[in-house]
């Protein structure tokens, strides 16, 4: 099975794994512990990386980053050297999903010419009012050939079985909690 990974899959895994995960995810989501998020997508990627073919975006190790660097420099107001201070700290994350990559062997792919081409001309998309990174990442997972598509933003998992792969399949866009009975 080949299974899409959106940037807040690997929010919820940094949790628990160093200082970032706390400043990332501070609340449970839909009925969800924040302990429950991390055990949900700490099982998720290890079926992947056991039994099939996980990938993300490039785009994730931006979204990743800014995700911290937003907080922190909202956080941060009146620190000398801001800037630089909130960049250093900040510049760890798409690091962290390296070495989630690599944990669990998955693929980073390229944002190409070709993915960014189908996110302008895919007027459904934009008809139901997906903004660009949503929209980046549901054709990544498409023209990729994702069976499933994880993610934790309502915008995605409501796009569920609404595309279709390159082979015709409808994408299942799952959070973590769903998505972990089903690989």
């Amino acid at each position: 099975m080949k299974v899409y990974l959106d940037t807040g899959v690997f929010v919820d895994y940094l949790i628990y794994r160093g200082i970032t995960g706390h400043f990332l995810r501070k609340r449970g989501r839909r009925n969800r512990s924040v302990k429950q998020l991390h055990q949900d997508v700490s099982m998720c990627l290890h079926k992947i990386g056991k039994m099939h073919d996980g990938f993300t975006s490039s785009l994730t190790l931006y979204e990743a980053e800014e995700a911290l660097y937003s907080y922190l420099w909202k956080s941060t107001k009146g620190v000398r050297y801001r800037k630089a201070h909130v960049i250093i700290s900040s510049r760890n994350v798409p690091l962290q999903v390296l070495a989630i990559k690599d944990r669990y062997n998955l693929q980073i792919l390229d944002l190409s010419e070709d993915i960014v081409e189908r996110h302008v001309g895919e007027t459904r998309l934009i008809r139901l009012g997906v903004r660009a990174a949503d929209s980046l990442h549901m054709v990544t997972a498409i023209l990729n050939d994702a069976d499933i598509l994880i993610s934790t933003d309502l915008h995605l998992l409501a796009l569920n079985k609404t595309f279709q792969n390159q082979k015709g399949k409808y994408i299942e866009c799952l959070d973590t909690n769903k998505a972990k009975n089903v690989l």
